[in-house]
């Protein structure tokens, strides 16, 4: 990889979200998927229907990379946004990839899965962002800490921008470290 690559990009950022939305829910996800393209972050998430297919529709839009981690060995499962479709058929077992992929990690609504990638998110220590506008478990875990394996929180947002406000105030204290490519130190 050219180093032109890692100074194109900010880091990567993990959006985790519902796979079914509705309509307030998708276009709030779709304008973050924006705002992260125009921050120059490459979005990875689950890649199929729903917040995943929403954040990587908005990236496309302005432009963006996107990574669709999905649970099935076919590559054409990913929806038409995804760039880069990395297939992990071990059903929730993918819920561990798409949280590590990032730099940080975006909670947009959801349910049991989505939860359980805040847990990941929250053990691996990558720093939480949850969209609070919404209904499901990003809006009930902002502000929070699960446990007390680490100092910090959930941090909540209520707009499309404060999460990108978020996301380059944390980032900024803890400088990404995904475009450590094999061979460089």
């Amino acid at each position: 990889m050219s180093s032109n690559f890692k100074d194109k990009y900010n880091g990567v950022i993990s959006v985790i979200g519902a796979s079914e939305i509705e309509k307030d829910i998708e276009d709030k996800t779709i304008q973050i998927g924006r705002l992260l393209a125009r921050n120059n972050y490459i979005v990875a998430c689950g890649g199929l229907s729903g917040v995943m297919e929403a954040v990587c529709k908005g990236a496309k839009e302005e432009n963006g990379l996107t990574i669709g981690i999905i649970p099935y060995k076919e590559k054409s499962a990913a929806n038409k946004y995804v760039d880069i479709a990395i297939p992990v058929p071990f059903s929730q077992a993918r819920n561990i990839v798409v949280v590590l992929t990032g730099d940080a990690c975006v909670a947009i609504a959801g349910k049991a899965g989505t939860l359980s990638e805040i847990c990941f998110s929250w053990i691996y220590g990558k720093p939480l962002i949850a969209l609070t506008s919404v209904e499901g478990w990003s809006s009930k875990i902002a502000g929070q800490r699960l446990d007390d394996r680490r100092t910090d929180m959930i941090h909540g947002a209520k707009t499309p921008q404060e999460v990108i406000e978020k996301i380059n105030h944390v980032l900024k204290s803890k400088p990404p470290q995904s475009f450590s490519f094999m061979g460089e130190k």
